[in-house]
């Protein structure tokens, strides 16, 4: 009986084993990863010996730790007992630290998803009110060119603030979670319970300023006597480009605050 550990297996019957692609196999081959040890020189059919399932086995276990090629390759040849501890607990913590992270993002995913279900309960477009807004904590990001490099602008909802010398943006974030933003606290800010004229603009966000002057003419018959509307409008995205891809579906909250 032919010895099990003589056996040899094509590249196609390597990847079946395996559930892989032949592709992939051939890749790793180019990459000097997992070399064939038997090539035909007439038709370079690859066949892979005994010796070399455990490796790609091993391979296969590595990229499901989000370890790179180069890294497998430095690796699996000078591996032994003590070195293969070292890697994977190091890889281990890295996947660990991966795991809280997208938990983290999960939870602030949920976070803005209840955000949008309570807002759009009352955007009605056509109402102009005054509310008292709780408080409401926000990071400073900056102009529009600082935005895109922060990672914060891409997980909390968008606060924009229209003033008369220019635009600048933030991001808002839960108030009972601000402890988790020490890094961010020389940019963090709260706006204090106040008073605020109300409203929702559904539409790009180039086409505000006609809501910014709703609000204004609405005014007239909503404040008491004495009071006035601040300059600066501050604007919630609630419905943004990161949802909704045609842009005549945006909603964002509009609040003005009331000076008395």
């Amino acid at each position: 009986m032919k010895n099990y550990y003589d056996r040899t297996w094509k590249i196609g019957e390597l990847a079946r084993m395996f559930d892989i692609n032949v592709q992939l196999l051939r890749h790793y081959d180019k990459e000097g990863l997992l070399v064939p040890e038997i090539r035909n020189p007439d038709n370079n059919w690859r066949t892979y010996k005994y010796d070399q399932i455990y490796p790609l086995g091993m391979i296969r276990f590595l990229r499901q730790l989000d370890c790179s090629l180069d890294d497998i390759g430095a690796f699996m040849p000078e591996r032994n007992a003590d070195s293969t501890e070292k890697y994977l607990r190091r890889r281990m913590k890295a996947v660990r630290a991966r795991y809280e992270k997208l938990l983290q993002m999960e939870s602030v995913m949920n976070d803005r998803f209840a955000l949008i279900n309570r807002e759009m309960k009352y955007a009605a477009t056509d109402q102009i009110y005054v509310y008292s807004e709780e408080e409401i904590y926000y990071i400073e990001i900056g102009g529009i060119e600082d935005i895109f490099v922060d990672e914060l602008f891409y997980l909390y909802p968008t606060l924009v603030f229209h003033e008369e010398e220019g635009t600048r943006f933030a991001v808002w974030i839960p108030g009972d979670e601000t402890a988790k933003f020490d890094r961010y606290s020389d940019r963090l800010r709260v706006l204090p319970l106040d008073e605020y004229l109300v409203g929702f603009h559904k539409g790009p966000h180039d086409e505000i300023h006609s809501t910014f002057e709703r609000m204004e003419q609405a005014a007239e018959g909503i404040l008491e006597e004495g009071c006035r509307l601040d300059d600066t409008k501050i604007c919630i995205d609630i419905i943004d480009q990161f949802i909704e891809a045609d842009k005549n579906n945006y909603v964002t909250k509009v609040m003005i605050k009331i000076i008395r």
